[in-house]
Protein backbone atom coordinates (compact mmCIF):
# COMPACT_ATOMS: atom_id res chain seq x y z
CA UNK A 1 0.00 0.00 0.00
CA UNK A 2 1.07 3.18 -0.70
CA UNK A 3 0.99 6.26 1.99
CA UNK A 4 -2.35 7.82 1.21
CA UNK A 5 -3.81 4.00 0.59
CA UNK A 6 -2.68 2.91 3.92
CA UNK A 7 -3.75 6.26 5.99
CA UNK A 8 -7.21 6.38 4.38
CA UNK A 9 -7.96 2.41 5.10
CA UNK A 10 -6.66 3.17 8.93
CA UNK A 11 -8.93 6.30 9.37
CA UNK A 12 -11.92 4.15 7.77
CA UNK A 13 -11.43 0.97 9.83
CA UNK A 14 -10.25 -0.72 7.02
CA UNK A 15 -7.99 -3.16 6.92
CA UNK A 16 -3.96 -2.00 6.29
CA UNK A 17 -0.44 -3.73 5.91
CA UNK A 18 0.82 -2.12 8.35
CA UNK A 19 -0.16 0.99 10.31
CA UNK A 20 1.82 4.34 9.09
CA UNK A 21 4.77 5.51 11.29
CA UNK A 22 4.61 9.11 12.18
CA UNK A 23 5.31 11.96 14.15
CA UNK A 24 2.40 14.47 14.26
CA UNK A 25 4.29 17.40 16.46
CA UNK A 26 6.77 19.65 15.69
CA UNK A 27 10.02 19.30 17.70
CA UNK A 28 11.00 21.10 20.47
CA UNK A 29 14.08 23.51 19.45
CA UNK A 30 16.02 22.19 22.67
CA UNK A 31 15.47 18.70 21.11
CA UNK A 32 16.64 19.35 18.16
CA UNK A 33 19.87 21.34 19.51
CA UNK A 34 20.90 18.31 21.63
CA UNK A 35 20.65 15.98 18.61
CA UNK A 36 22.69 18.50 16.92
CA UNK A 37 25.08 18.13 19.59
CA UNK A 38 24.66 14.32 18.98
CA UNK A 39 24.37 14.13 15.24
CA UNK A 40 21.77 15.26 13.67
CA UNK A 41 23.08 17.32 10.60
CA UNK A 42 23.21 21.19 10.88
CA UNK A 43 21.73 21.58 7.94
CA UNK A 44 18.64 19.46 9.24
CA UNK A 45 16.20 21.95 10.56
CA UNK A 46 12.58 21.47 8.74
CA UNK A 47 10.12 18.87 10.97
CA UNK A 48 9.56 17.15 7.75
CA UNK A 49 13.25 16.52 7.18
CA UNK A 50 13.93 15.71 10.44
CA UNK A 51 11.40 13.10 10.30
CA UNK A 52 12.92 11.81 6.76
CA UNK A 53 16.16 11.63 8.57
CA UNK A 54 14.88 9.22 11.29
CA UNK A 55 12.87 7.28 8.53
CA UNK A 56 9.74 8.03 9.65
CA UNK A 57 6.56 8.28 6.98
CA UNK A 58 6.24 11.44 4.73
CA UNK A 59 3.08 13.57 6.39
CA UNK A 60 3.29 16.93 5.55
CA UNK A 61 1.44 20.02 7.64
CA UNK A 62 0.87 22.68 6.60
CA UNK A 63 -0.30 25.21 9.34
CA UNK A 64 -2.69 28.45 8.15
CA UNK A 65 -3.14 30.96 10.95
CA UNK A 66 -4.79 33.56 10.42
CA UNK A 67 -2.25 36.19 10.09
CA UNK A 68 -1.72 38.71 12.97
CA UNK A 69 0.45 41.36 11.12
CA UNK A 70 4.22 42.14 13.24
CA UNK A 71 2.52 45.70 13.64
CA UNK A 72 -0.35 44.49 15.63
CA UNK A 73 1.85 42.35 18.12
CA UNK A 74 4.49 44.97 18.86
CA UNK A 75 2.57 46.02 22.20
CA UNK A 76 3.25 45.88 25.76
CA UNK A 77 3.64 42.59 27.87
CA UNK A 78 -0.31 41.78 29.02
CA UNK A 79 -1.84 44.52 26.57
CA UNK A 80 -4.82 43.14 24.85
CA UNK A 81 -4.80 43.34 20.77
CA UNK A 82 -8.75 43.65 21.07
CA UNK A 83 -10.97 44.44 24.35
CA UNK A 84 -14.54 45.61 22.59
CA UNK A 85 -16.03 45.67 19.50
CA UNK A 86 -14.40 49.10 18.30
CA UNK A 87 -11.16 47.98 19.10
CA UNK A 88 -11.73 44.43 16.83
CA UNK A 89 -12.99 46.82 13.86
CA UNK A 90 -10.19 48.78 13.76
CA UNK A 91 -7.54 45.99 13.51
CA UNK A 92 -9.70 44.09 11.08
CA UNK A 93 -8.54 45.25 7.75
CA UNK A 94 -5.41 43.68 9.02
CA UNK A 95 -7.06 40.28 9.22
CA UNK A 96 -8.17 37.83 6.80
CA UNK A 97 -5.98 38.64 4.06
CA UNK A 98 -7.04 37.78 0.25
CA UNK A 99 -6.16 35.68 -0.88
CA UNK A 100 -5.67 33.45 2.12
CA UNK A 101 -2.82 31.35 0.69
CA UNK A 102 0.31 33.62 -0.20
CA UNK A 103 2.48 32.78 -3.50
CA UNK A 104 5.07 30.89 -1.95
CA UNK A 105 2.59 28.74 -0.06
CA UNK A 106 0.58 28.32 -3.19
CA UNK A 107 4.25 27.15 -4.77
CA UNK A 108 4.80 24.62 -1.37
CA UNK A 109 1.43 22.74 -2.47
CA UNK A 110 2.40 22.62 -5.74
CA UNK A 111 5.79 20.79 -5.13
CA UNK A 112 3.91 18.44 -2.66
CA UNK A 113 1.57 17.49 -5.31
CA UNK A 114 3.49 15.85 -7.30
CA UNK A 115 4.25 13.53 -4.53
CA UNK A 116 0.40 13.49 -3.27
CA UNK A 117 -0.86 12.52 -6.54
CA UNK A 118 1.01 9.44 -6.53
CA UNK A 119 0.55 8.49 -3.32
CA UNK A 120 4.12 8.90 -1.70
CA UNK A 121 2.95 11.31 0.97
CA UNK A 122 0.44 12.06 3.23
CA UNK A 123 -1.02 16.15 3.69
CA UNK A 124 -2.55 17.55 6.51
CA UNK A 125 -4.13 21.08 6.45
CA UNK A 126 -4.50 22.84 10.29
CA UNK A 127 -6.63 25.67 10.98
CA UNK A 128 -7.05 27.70 14.06
CA UNK A 129 -10.45 26.79 15.70
CA UNK A 130 -13.17 28.97 17.51
CA UNK A 131 -11.94 28.90 21.08
CA UNK A 132 -8.26 29.41 19.99
CA UNK A 133 -7.98 32.02 17.79
CA UNK A 134 -10.37 34.57 19.70
CA UNK A 135 -7.84 33.82 22.92
CA UNK A 136 -4.79 35.33 21.11
CA UNK A 137 -6.98 38.19 20.42
CA UNK A 138 -8.35 38.48 23.84
CA UNK A 139 -5.74 37.23 25.67
CA UNK A 140 -6.34 34.48 27.88
CA UNK A 141 -7.97 35.94 31.02
CA UNK A 142 -10.06 38.13 28.89
CA UNK A 143 -10.98 35.94 26.31
CA UNK A 144 -12.64 33.64 28.93
CA UNK A 145 -14.69 36.62 30.31
CA UNK A 146 -15.76 37.32 27.31
CA UNK A 147 -17.68 35.01 26.55
CA UNK A 148 -19.71 36.47 29.31
CA UNK A 149 -18.79 39.61 28.63
CA UNK A 150 -18.62 40.43 24.94
CA UNK A 151 -21.10 37.34 23.41
CA UNK A 152 -21.51 40.20 20.12
CA UNK A 153 -18.05 40.52 19.45
CA UNK A 154 -17.22 36.80 20.24
CA UNK A 155 -19.99 35.80 17.85
CA UNK A 156 -18.55 38.42 15.28
CA UNK A 157 -14.70 36.98 15.30
CA UNK A 158 -16.18 33.10 14.66
CA UNK A 159 -18.35 34.11 12.04
CA UNK A 160 -15.48 35.72 10.52
CA UNK A 161 -13.00 33.27 11.41
CA UNK A 162 -15.27 30.52 9.64
CA UNK A 163 -15.65 32.59 6.56
CA UNK A 164 -11.68 32.94 6.50
CA UNK A 165 -11.05 29.38 6.98
CA UNK A 166 -13.59 27.82 4.25
CA UNK A 167 -11.58 30.72 2.08
CA UNK A 168 -8.44 28.69 3.14
CA UNK A 169 -10.06 25.61 2.06
CA UNK A 170 -10.91 26.76 -0.80
CA UNK A 171 -7.88 27.69 -2.00
CA UNK A 172 -5.57 24.72 -0.69
CA UNK A 173 -7.82 22.39 -2.26
CA UNK A 174 -7.91 23.75 -5.94
CA UNK A 175 -3.91 22.56 -5.54
CA UNK A 176 -4.69 19.80 -3.85
CA UNK A 177 -6.86 17.77 -0.93
CA UNK A 178 -5.99 17.37 1.78
CA UNK A 179 -5.78 13.84 3.47
CA UNK A 180 -7.20 15.35 6.90
CA UNK A 181 -7.15 18.82 8.81
CA UNK A 182 -7.01 19.75 11.98
CA UNK A 183 -7.89 22.51 14.25
CA UNK A 184 -5.98 23.82 17.23
CA UNK A 185 -7.88 24.49 19.81
CA UNK A 186 -6.09 23.31 23.35
CA UNK A 187 -9.10 24.05 25.30
CA UNK A 188 -8.69 21.79 27.93
CA UNK A 189 -6.67 20.88 30.81
CA UNK A 190 -5.71 18.28 33.18
CA UNK A 191 -9.64 18.89 34.92
CA UNK A 192 -11.04 19.15 31.35
CA UNK A 193 -12.53 21.81 29.41
CA UNK A 194 -12.05 25.50 30.26
CA UNK A 195 -15.65 26.11 29.31
CA UNK A 196 -19.09 24.59 29.64
CA UNK A 197 -21.13 22.71 27.51
CA UNK A 198 -23.87 25.76 27.07
CA UNK A 199 -20.58 28.01 25.86
CA UNK A 200 -19.54 25.64 23.35
CA UNK A 201 -22.69 25.33 22.00
CA UNK A 202 -23.73 28.77 21.55
CA UNK A 203 -20.31 30.17 20.56
CA UNK A 204 -18.56 27.46 19.10
CA UNK A 205 -20.91 24.55 17.34
CA UNK A 206 -22.58 26.84 14.90
CA UNK A 207 -19.46 27.76 13.20
CA UNK A 208 -18.05 24.14 12.98
CA UNK A 209 -21.46 23.13 11.61
CA UNK A 210 -20.55 25.64 8.35
CA UNK A 211 -16.77 23.83 8.31
CA UNK A 212 -17.10 20.89 8.53
CA UNK A 213 -19.86 20.06 5.86
CA UNK A 214 -16.80 21.37 3.37
CA UNK A 215 -15.05 19.11 4.84
CA UNK A 216 -17.51 15.99 4.03
CA UNK A 217 -18.03 17.06 0.83
CA UNK A 218 -14.13 16.56 -0.22
CA UNK A 219 -13.93 13.10 2.20
CA UNK A 220 -11.46 15.13 4.26
CA UNK A 221 -11.03 14.00 8.43
CA UNK A 222 -11.20 16.20 10.73
CA UNK A 223 -9.57 16.21 14.27
CA UNK A 224 -9.01 18.86 17.05
CA UNK A 225 -6.02 19.00 18.75
CA UNK A 226 -6.51 19.92 22.33
CA UNK A 227 -4.24 19.39 24.88
CA UNK A 228 -5.29 18.17 28.39
CA UNK A 229 -7.97 15.71 29.31
CA UNK A 230 -10.53 15.31 26.83
CA UNK A 231 -12.96 13.21 27.92
CA UNK A 232 -15.75 15.55 28.02
CA UNK A 233 -14.89 16.86 24.75
CA UNK A 234 -16.02 13.92 22.73
CA UNK A 235 -19.52 13.97 22.30
CA UNK A 236 -19.41 17.96 22.28
CA UNK A 237 -17.81 17.61 19.25
CA UNK A 238 -19.95 14.40 17.83
CA UNK A 239 -22.63 16.66 17.51
CA UNK A 240 -20.81 19.23 14.86
CA UNK A 241 -19.43 15.86 13.43
CA UNK A 242 -16.03 16.24 13.80
CA UNK A 243 -13.99 12.81 13.42
CA UNK A 244 -11.29 12.40 15.73
CA UNK A 245 -8.68 13.83 18.37
CA UNK A 246 -5.01 14.55 19.34
CA UNK A 247 -2.11 14.54 21.46
CA UNK A 248 -3.87 12.01 23.79
CA UNK A 249 -1.46 13.56 26.96
CA UNK A 250 -1.17 10.64 28.87
CA UNK A 251 0.14 13.09 32.32
CA UNK A 252 -3.05 14.80 31.99
CA UNK A 253 -5.44 11.72 32.67
CA UNK A 254 -5.89 10.49 28.86
CA UNK A 255 -6.64 6.94 29.01
CA UNK A 256 -7.03 5.65 25.37
CA UNK A 257 -8.48 2.62 26.11
CA UNK A 258 -11.37 3.98 28.21
CA UNK A 259 -12.02 6.23 25.53
CA UNK A 260 -11.85 3.87 22.60
CA UNK A 261 -14.13 2.10 24.40
CA UNK A 262 -17.05 4.82 24.71
CA UNK A 263 -16.31 5.97 21.62
CA UNK A 264 -15.11 2.69 19.16
CA UNK A 265 -15.65 5.45 16.13
CA UNK A 266 -13.85 7.79 16.93
CA UNK A 267 -10.49 8.23 15.12
CA UNK A 268 -7.35 8.97 17.57
CA UNK A 269 -3.83 10.46 16.57
CA UNK A 270 -0.55 10.40 19.82
CA UNK A 271 -1.19 8.84 22.42
CA UNK A 272 2.39 7.62 23.32
CA UNK A 273 3.41 8.90 26.85
CA UNK A 274 6.56 11.49 25.76
CA UNK A 275 7.39 10.94 29.96
CA UNK A 276 8.80 7.85 29.29
CA UNK A 277 10.85 7.91 26.32
CA UNK A 278 14.18 8.74 28.04
CA UNK A 279 13.67 5.39 30.47
CA UNK A 280 14.93 3.08 27.93
CA UNK A 281 13.95 -0.18 25.54
CA UNK A 282 11.73 -2.07 28.65
CA UNK A 283 10.00 1.17 29.47
CA UNK A 284 9.12 1.87 25.61
CA UNK A 285 7.99 -1.32 24.58
CA UNK A 286 5.77 -1.44 28.15
CA UNK A 287 4.06 1.63 26.52
CA UNK A 288 3.91 0.09 23.19
CA UNK A 289 2.28 -3.05 24.40
CA UNK A 290 0.03 -0.60 26.77
CA UNK A 291 -1.24 0.91 23.50
CA UNK A 292 -0.95 -1.87 21.12
CA UNK A 293 -4.76 -3.41 21.93
CA UNK A 294 -6.00 0.24 20.53
CA UNK A 295 -3.38 -0.32 18.07
CA UNK A 296 -5.11 -3.32 16.41
CA UNK A 297 -8.61 -2.23 16.42
CA UNK A 298 -7.96 0.53 13.51
CA UNK A 299 -8.70 4.26 13.44
CA UNK A 300 -5.29 5.54 15.46
CA UNK A 301 -2.18 6.21 14.23
CA UNK A 302 -0.25 5.72 17.30
CA UNK A 303 2.49 8.84 18.17
CA UNK A 304 4.17 10.63 20.72
CA UNK A 305 1.33 12.66 22.96
CA UNK A 306 3.33 16.14 22.46
CA UNK A 307 6.58 17.24 21.35
CA UNK A 308 9.73 14.95 21.87
CA UNK A 309 11.36 16.29 25.45
CA UNK A 310 14.79 17.18 25.46
CA UNK A 311 15.81 14.44 28.23
CA UNK A 312 15.37 12.08 24.88
CA UNK A 313 18.89 11.78 23.17
CA UNK A 314 19.15 11.23 19.20
CA UNK A 315 20.06 7.29 20.17
CA UNK A 316 17.04 6.68 22.13
CA UNK A 317 15.25 8.49 19.52
CA UNK A 318 16.27 6.43 17.31
CA UNK A 319 15.30 3.54 19.09
CA UNK A 320 11.42 4.97 19.79
CA UNK A 321 11.47 4.92 15.72
CA UNK A 322 12.67 1.49 15.73
CA UNK A 323 9.99 -0.14 18.19
CA UNK A 324 7.84 2.02 16.55
CA UNK A 325 8.24 0.53 13.11
CA UNK A 326 8.22 -3.02 14.89
CA UNK A 327 4.66 -2.22 16.57
CA UNK A 328 2.82 -0.68 13.74
CA UNK A 329 3.48 -4.11 12.18
CA UNK A 330 2.87 -5.95 15.07
CA UNK A 331 -0.43 -4.42 15.38
CA UNK A 332 -1.91 -6.27 11.81
CA UNK A 333 -0.44 -9.30 12.68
Amino acid sequence: MNHRERFYNLMRFKPVDRLPVVEWAAYWKLTVDRWKQEGLPADITDPAAIRKYFGLDPYYQLWVPCPIPDSLQDRDEGQRLVKDMASYRQILPQLYPTPALDSNTVKQLEGWAVQHRKGDCVVWLTLEGFFWFPRRLFGIEEHLYAFYDQPELMHTINRDLAAYNLRVLDEFCAVLRPDFMSFAEDMSYNHGPMISRELFDNFMAPYYRRIVPALRERDIVCFIDSDGLIDNLIPWYAEVDVDGFFPLERQAGVDLACLRQRHPRVRFLGGFDKMVMHKGEAEIRREFERLLPVMRQGGFLVSMDHQTPPAVSISTYRLFVQLLQEYCGKAVH
